[in-house]
């Protein structure tokens, strides 16, 4: 998966420390929220994606090493869109192991305040 890459780098040993100061369903979804936006870069140039919000327009669910994201949106180039992903982590939930996403339509702007996604980084 792509967000192993990303953490290898040397210049995500901010985020690798980060990580390891999470419990383990926040470092799970951390994860997968990486792995969201490495996934929409590599599928399309065009989206840069810079955040994700899993829980915009409905909660995330995690089961066992299992979350879905069916309400998620994630940003590029200062507009939202709408993403639905499921996200598999290995069994000590350090690394994904697969992962599916949908990229929706963009996210109306009135809509921003309500669902919590900021204009701004």
């Amino acid at each position: 998966m792509l967000s192993a890459k990303t953490l290898a780098d040397p210049r995500s040993r901010q985020a690798r420390a980060d990580l390891k100061t999470f419990a383990s369903d926040e470092r799970m979804v951390q994860l997968c929220n990486l792995e969201a936006m490495d996934q929409i870069r590599h599928w399309r140039a065009d989206f840069q994606p810079e955040r994700v919000v899993p829980y915009a327009t409905a909660e995330e669910k995690v089961g066992g090493t299992t979350i879905a994201a069916d309400g998620a949106a994630f940003r590029s180039r200062r507009n939202w869109y709408n993403l639905k992903f499921k996200c598999q982590l290995a069994s000590d939930g350090a690394s994904v192991i697969g992962f599916e996403f949908l990229v929706g339509d963009p996210v109306a702007r009135e809509k921003w305040d309500e669902l919590g996604l900021p204009a701004v980084h």
